[in-house]
């Protein structure tokens, strides 16, 4: 016979093989607990319950800290995640800003060049002078005018081509005008066309009002940039009523013509709203002088012509 001892296990077999033990052991008791709850139910319900209970009781603490280090763990990845999140928008962020600055600069040397320019030459702006801050009364939307009514009128300094500005935006000028209240021409009207400028590109077009919540551009010239969705519009100043530079909306879609724009202001709910002087009214002519002088007899009795402005016939003289 072969009396030679067997080979001794090593420390890790050991080790699994207690494991595996210990799992089977509580597998086992989870199973004989779950089975012996089951039977309890249904033979006794209200002892079932309380037993549920006292289960419940034991097992949640133990639970808790059982999943405390994993819920602790994904604590921390979650920190990490936005920590590295953080630090890339903080990049994303100081780049952005840099190109910012840079920009600043830009604009900023460009506007001294243009001031030095503008006292070389001596060139004169119009400036804009406010009328009156009255409250929109009222705004119309039917089929064939679109208008509001606010109360100022000639009383106040408000007549007829007047630009009106909302805290957003464009909203109109004054065509018709009381004592003490106006009518507005909407920019939705069909009658409405304003001289806009594409912020973006510099091209120049007229915002048309088509009886709908949103304008139309139109007729655009300058460079052949196509339009992108959010590209602003403001006034250019063409035709001298309404100043440069307000904002009248923003393109809705794109490369689609005419190009719809959506309103900056309106005028349901701006509450007040802004009168302005024409930016560049047009000139009025001088009157002719009037000739009071009288007439020589001989020259009414000849029939001579007598001036175009002058007053009632003069008394001839005997």
């Amino acid at each position: 016979m072969d009396w030679t001892p067997a080979p001794r296990r090593s420390s890790a077999m050991r080790r699994e093989q207690n494991l595996a033990l210990v799992g089977a052991v509580v597998s086992g008791a989870v199973i004989a607990t779950g089975l012996l709850l089951l039977l309890v139910a249904r033979v006794n319900p209200e002892a079932g319950e309380r037993l549920r209970g006292v289960a419940l009781d034991i097992v949640t603490p133990v639970w808790s800290v059982v999943r405390a280090p994993f819920d602790g763990i994904g604590r921390a990845l979650s920190w990490g995640g936005d920590y590295f999140a953080a630090v890339d928008r903080s990049r994303d962020l100081e780049q952005q800003l840099a190109a910012a600055r840079a920009e600043l600069n830009r604009a900023a040397a460009d506007r001294l060049a243009l001031a030095k320019l503008k006292r070389l030459q001596t060139v004169r702006d119009p400036g804009r002078r406010l009328i009156a801050t009255a409250r929109i009364v009222s705004a119309t939307s039917g089929s064939v005018v679109r208008s509001a009514m606010i109360a100022a009128g000639r009383a106040d300094g408000v007549v007829p081509g007047q630009p009106v500005i909302g805290a957003d935006g464009l909203i109109g000028r004054v065509i018709e005008a009381g004592n003490h209240a106006s009518r507005v021409l909407l920019l939705t009207d069909p009658a409405s066309r304003i001289p806009v400028m594409v912020q973006r590109t510099g091209q120049a077009g007229l915002a048309v009002g088509s009886n709908r919540p949103a304008l139309e551009l139109r007729d655009r010239v300058g460079a052949e940039v196509p339009l992108r969705t959010g590209d602003r519009l403001v006034t250019s100043g063409d035709g001298g009523v309404f100043p440069p530079g307000i904002p009248v909306g923003t393109i809705v879609a794109g490369g689609v013509e005419p190009a719809a724009v959506r309103l900056a202001a309106t005028p349901v709910g701006a509450a007040y709203v802004t009168i302005e002087a024409a930016w560049l009214p047009l000139p009025v002519e001088a009157a002719e002088p009037r000739l009071d002088a009288p007439v020589p007899i001989e020259a009414v009795r000849s029939g001579a012509k007598l001036p175009k402005a002058s007053a009632p016939p003069a008394t001839p003289l005997p």
